[in-house]
């Protein structure tokens, strides 16, 4: 019986060997991968070396405050001069979270805690004692952290998750202990809504992120291209398309690199010599809907529902929007609310709005969904079930 089943594998896996190669090695397309060079942001890069330089002579480093659009290198950037900072001196270690994933006060401070040496659970104590254990683990410890919080405001616009950072600054103030601290989101303007007292003490040096050109792009695909597909196998006017459809995306890298991907893994299974603009168009549908959908499980039930309507029925202007939503079983939605739900959609890449004139009414703001319907409603459905 054994050997049945493994003649049986190896046929089903020698079966899918291709008659053509389409990758060299697909790793270089990765979104985690980091680069050895990375165009277009020596003047960030050189900002980021400026704050942390203070760290190589036992100095306190600058606060990083990274902004602009997804997918323009805020990130890659982040974690390249850290690793160039950890090579130069081994008194400094990095810890990167994601405010998707690490989206509280508590856990934040347990995975840093974790981090500098404690046994500290996500969840179960109180917030003062995870603190406590941390400090005492930064006194113990013999490096220097530099902690990045990206998808900060993921964290930083809930008031009391935002106490987070004044626990951070307290920690370099009172106690004296260096810690580095990078902030990374895609509000250029999040620092501005902090609270007084938090801002005074960050006193951050901010570093805001233009979006790629399409040429810029175009030079990002070719250069990975090289590495990654095998010789022929993605010709130039596939990442020509490719770049272009990011440079509407607001010149978003990222998904072109995983369209590129998504494209050579499509070409693949249908045994093609080459990548062409049939498999790109493919992938294009797949990853956007993939990376935008990522986000509609951190909504709340108000966003989700508002999300529906404007899908449903889009485009739709804002006083449609209230006038659908007043009217539905969710009941009455106050418009400064509104205003915020939508704003914060926008942010979030899920639907886009523009400016048109009502006539003698004046003027007023449309929305329509920027993921395809068949998959958002389905996922909205499934959501607001469990909500």
């Amino acid at each position: 019986m054994a050997n049945g089943i493994h003649l049986f594998m190896g046929k089903l896996f020698s079966a899918q060997v291709r008659e053509h190669g389409i990758f060299l090695d697909e790793r270089f397309l990765y979104p985690d991968f980091i680069p050895e060079k990375l165009p277009f942001r020596d003047k960030a890069l050189k900002s980021l070396a400026y704050c942390f330089e203070p760290l190589l002579a036992g100095r306190k480093p600058l606060n990083v405050f990274l902004a602009g659009p997804t997918g323009v290198g805020k990130t890659a950037c982040a974690k390249y001069v850290l690793r160039e900072l950890q090579e130069e001196s081994g008194s400094v270690k990095s810890l990167y979270l994601n405010c998707f994933e690490y989206n509280s006060r508590v856990s934040v401070l347990s995975a840093i805690a974790n981090f500098l040496g404690s046994a500290v659970p996500r969840r179960g104590l109180a917030t003062d004692e995870i603190f406590n254990d941390m400090l005492e683990s930064l006194r113990k410890c013999g490096f220097t952290p530099v902690v990045v919080l990206d998808e900060v405001d993921q964290i930083l616009l809930s008031e009391a998750n935002a106490k987070l950072l004044y626990d951070l600054l307290r920690v370099m103030e009172y106690e004296k202990r260096h810690i580095g601290l990078v902030l990374i989101s895609n509000d250029v303007s999040l620092v501005s809504r902090l609270d007084s007292r938090i801002r005074s003490s960050l006193t951050e040096e901010a570093v805001i992120f233009e979006s790629y050109s399409p040429e810029q792009l175009k030079a990002i695909l070719s250069e990975r291209a090289v590495l990654a597909f095998a010789k022929g196998a993605l010709p130039a006017e596939v990442i020509g398309v490719a770049a272009a459809h990011a440079a509407r995306l607001g010149g978003d890298a990222r998904v072109a690199l995983e369209s590129l991907l998504k494209a050579g893994r499509i070409a693949e299974r249908s045994n093609s010599k080459a990548v062409g603009t049939v498999h790109l168009r493919q992938a294009f549908d797949d990853v956007d809907a993939v990376s935008m959908l990522k986000s509609l499980k951190y909504l709340e039930k108000d966003e989700l529902r508002l999300l529906k309507i404007i899908a449903e029925r889009q485009p739709m202007t804002s006083g449609s929007i209230y006038d659908s939503y007043s009217g539905s079983d969710s009941g009455a939605l106050k418009e400064r609310r509104l205003r915020t739900i939508l704003s914060t959609l926008e942010k979030r890449g899920l639907v886009a709005g523009k400016s048109v004139t009502l006539g003698n009414r004046g003027k007023t703001k449309e929305y329509s969904s920027l993921v395809p319907g068949n998959f958002l409603l389905k996922e909205i459905e499934s959501l607001l079930q469990k909500a």
